[in-house]
């Protein structure tokens, strides 16, 4: 039998049936079309939502290998009325979904490294803050400012002891270094960040932070010494040195 004459017989059987058995048969038969299309509709409509919904950064923080404590959202929300920054038109954001282990190469530390880089450069990250494994690597890339670019005089002298200092020598010899191939002959970062009288010239790049009240409230880190740095391609510092007030309860 031709097969429209098949689907001609099984529609006018249909027609027979009561509207129970109708429905019963359109289960049996499409409800995983039906689901599969319900499933992707609210797919697309989710997308759209999150496009249309999603504000601009006001400010972006990458703080690497740490987690929200209780007090996350108060720190927030404290940081955006200390900078003026509306939350109802912009977003500020902490970003704690960043794991990177220096020593070991696994895949969710590679794809947190490439996802900090493009924004990096891109210029979305104002600061980022993370313990002296990970803030050794960027400081001798050259990712941080000198922080005598950024602080008032006012504040260089009241936060010069919460310093992390680089050793602009030893960068340099790393780069050298690399630019040659010599990588048996790169040379160790210094071994106290804090200390510059061991250096050959220092530039204080970070502030440690780990001791802030405000800072144990609102995160958790993997070590005990916290850096916070300033990135180089940051053109408007002035949230980032309210952040800074405000971590010191200036």
């Amino acid at each position: 039998m031709p097969v429209m004459d098949e689907f001609r017989e099984e529609r006018e059987a249909m027609k027979q049936k009561s509207f129970k058995e109708r429905l019963q048969y359109f289960v049996d038969y499409y409800k995983w079309h039906v689901i599969g299309g319900v499933a992707l509709i609210a797919f697309v409509i989710s997308l759209i939502y999150s496009v249309v919904t999603r504000k601009e950064w006001a400010f972006y923080g990458a703080f690497v290998n740490s987690y929200q404590a209780p007090g996350y959202d108060a720190f927030l929300e404290d940081f955006a009325g200390e900078a003026d920054i509306d939350l109802n038109e912009y977003d500020v954001m902490f970003d704690t979904n960043m794991y990177i282990t220096v020593n070991a190469y696994d895949q969710g530390s590679v794809d947190a490294t490439e996802r900090l880089g493009v924004y990096i450069a891109a210029g979305d990250v104002d600061v980022m803050a993370s313990g002296p494994m990970v803030i050794n690597r960027y400081a001798y890339n050259g990712t941080f400012k000198d922080l005598r670019q950024v602080l008032p005089q006012e504040l260089q002298t009241r936060l010069e002891p919460y310093y992390y200092y680089m050793d602009a020598a030893v960068a340099a010899e790393i780069d050298a270094a690399q630019e040659n191939g010599t990588f048996d002959n790169i040379p160790s970062y210094p071994a106290s960040p804090s200390d510059p009288a061991g250096m050959k010239d220092p530039v204080p790049v970070g502030l440690y932070i780990q001791d802030s009240s405000r800072i144990q409230q609102a995160f958790v880190f993997q070590e005990e010494d916290v850096i916070l740095g300033v990135l180089g391609n940051v053109t408007d510092t002035e949230s980032v040195l309210q952040l800074i007030r405000m971590i010191y309860d200036l």
